[in-house]
């Protein structure tokens, strides 16, 4: 099953960032179809904030195959935003313990930025780190 147990329990995470959200009086939308996916199909973000930035949550609770599919994620949303007069910015927000360090050191050192035209468009940060930034009201 696409998603297994592993993925399925980021509606947690979700339910969190959405009551953060509510918390500090953001402008959000929530599950929001967007734009095509890098092949094309329909992508769905997770929440829009203030009408203009994507958040993408990625959550692996057990080792898996979710950290290999971030680049696909990340080359998506750069191209939404390429693609739009609306999306400035992305987060892709990781969670859980199920990527390995190898990933997150990765990720979080923004390395996309040397291999990807535009990768600048996306940040990955971590769950903790994108909270912090809700209730600083640093989310630009």
């Amino acid at each position: 099953m696409p998603g297994g147990s592993g993925t399925r329990t980021g509606t947690g995470q979700e339910l969190m960032i959405e009551s953060i959200l509510k918390f500090n009086q953001y402008n959000y939308e929530k599950q929001v179809f967007i734009g095509k996916q890098l092949f094309n199909n329909r992508y769905k973000a997770d929440f829009i904030i203030n009408n203009s930035i994507i958040v993408s949550l990625k959550w692996q609770q057990v080792a898996g195959t979710a950290e290999q599919k971030v680049i696909y994620e990340i080359a998506s949303l750069i191209k939404i935003i390429e693609t739009s007069d609306v999306y400035t910015k992305a987060y892709l927000v990781i969670g859980g313990n199920g990527f390995s360090s190898n990933s997150k050191n990765y990720l979080f050192s923004q390395e996309h930025r040397k291999i990807l035209k535009n990768g600048d468009l996306v940040e990955n940060i971590s769950v903790e780190d994108f909270i912090a930034r809700l209730n600083n009201k640093s989310i630009f």
